[in-house]
């Protein structure tokens, strides 16, 4: 089991990744590069306490307590361009199931930002990127009911990625992981209890979004 000082390191690493790089994450938290380097380098030699902790949160508008929890990332994208050092986070909308499905067609241009539940997106991201809170237990035990994932419909699903599919008789989302088998493609749910375990894809539904970052909101609602 990782101590807090390592969970909180590791979470200040995918921050900076996300930032662009370490002179990037440091202009962020007013701090100077070498400071940041001693925390999180390779060879870091200084734990990240309690009032940095929360400096760094405040900082980049996170809840009070994220950097000391465990956040699950899966399959970033190569291709996203994070070298940018003047690069901002990016506030991700909290959508629901239902406007999920029609994402792509609708888009953000019809979510009033002042209005919805929104959260920066710790890691690269295109700006149709949004946020999905999970429901029910297919996916336990990586996942669990209330836990918020980002979906980023730009990054093109494969093998092992976990996935919001459409489907297509029902009109439904559905979140699955992307399975790729002997030519073949499924959609898994995780829980090893789940009666079909299995759907074979064979134009009963489309990949409408894969899942670049999910963690666990420890407040309703960030405040300003």
């Amino acid at each position: 089991m990782k101590t807090i000082n390592e969970i909180r390191r590791d979470n200040a690493r995918k921050l900076r990744d996300g930032a662009g790089g370490n002179t990037s994450f440091a202009a962020m938290i007013d701090r100077d590069p070498t400071q940041t380097s001693r925390f999180m380098g390779n060879g870091a030699t200084k734990n990240i306490g309690d009032d940095m902790a929360r400096h760094i949160e405040k900082c980049f508008n996170l809840p009070t307590g994220w950097l000391d929890q465990e956040h699950q990332t899966t399959n970033v994208s190569k291709a996203l361009d994070v070298s940018n050092t003047n690069k901002t986070f990016t506030l991700v909308p909290v959508i629901s199931w239902v406007q999920a499905g029609a994402w792509t067609e609708a888009g953000y241009t019809e979510v009033d930002l002042s209005v919805t539940e929104n959260y920066p997106c710790p890691v690269a991201c295109s700006p149709m990127t949004y946020i999905l809170r999970v429901i029910g237990d297919s996916m336990i035990t990586e996942y669990s009911p209330g836990d918020m994932i980002f979906v980023d419909p730009e990054v093109a699903a494969s093998h092992g990625d976990d996935v919001i599919a459409l489907m297509h008789e029902t009109g439904e989302t559905t979140f699955k992981r992307l399975i790729e088998d002997g030519g073949s493609k499924y959609l898994k749910a995780l829980n090893p209890n789940w009666p079909e375990p299995y759907i074979k894809i064979n134009g009963n539904c489309s990949i409408i979004g894969t899942v670049i970052f999910s963690g666990k909101p420890r407040r309703n609602k960030i405040k300003n």
